[in-house]
């Protein structure tokens, strides 16, 4: 689901910035900035590139589960807050234009927090509802951010995904519900 939902934000963003700009090429990327030497990547080059930073468990995930004329015994899905960073890597000469690119993806992102399946057609199933906010952060948090992934800052913003959820859907019991007389209904009783 992470992917999926990674993929669908890099996929929009695209769109808006290919349209905005009038080009053809893709100006955001999905993977590293960098290889496992440092050194950057060539998908990195030149554009904007979205990165996984953190992944969270939502701690208060909104909806639930529909109530249907059965109890079913499964585990609750994980809901989850994914924390992905939006860098420009371009080269010295082109800086300006990373520095456009990221300020178009701002704008991208205020005019459409909210995705939904009636808002984004191509929504994949099983994901109902992702908000996209940025996730601010403290310069010195920026420094050991940078420092721990191994490379030099660039020009960049965090932002938090939420809400992804992961659902396996293993059903462990089912328990039927019996009905009253007069419509109402109420769980079995067991001896």
């Amino acid at each position: 689901m992470i992917d999926q939902a990674l993929t669908l934000v890099s996929d929009r963003l695209n769109a808006h910035l290919s349209a905005l700009f009038s080009v053809s090429e893709d100006l955001v990327a999905v993977g590293p900035l960098s290889d496992a030497e440092g050194k950057p990547t060539a998908e990195a080059r030149n554009r904007l590139t979205l990165f996984l930073t953190n992944i969270a468990q939502d701690s208060v995930p909104r909806g639930g589960r529909p109530r249907g004329s059965l109890q079913i015994g499964q585990a609750p899905p994980v809901h989850l807050d994914v924390y992905f960073m939006l860098a420009s890597g371009h080269d010295p000469e082109i800086y300006g234009e990373g520095l456009k690119l990221i300020s178009a993806a701002l704008m991208f992102f205020q005019a459409n927090p909210v995705m939904t399946p009636q808002l984004v057609p191509e929504m994949p199933d099983g994901i109902s509802q992702l908000t996209v906010e940025i996730s601010n952060l403290k310069v010195e948090e920026v420094g050991q951010l940078w420092g721990n992934l191994g490379g030099r800052y660039v020009p960049s913003v965090m932002f938090k995904m939420r809400s992804v959820m992961i659902d396996a859907g293993a059903i462990r019991s089912i328990v039927p519900l019996i009905r009253a007389p007069g419509g109402e209904t109420r769980p079995r009783e067991t001896s």
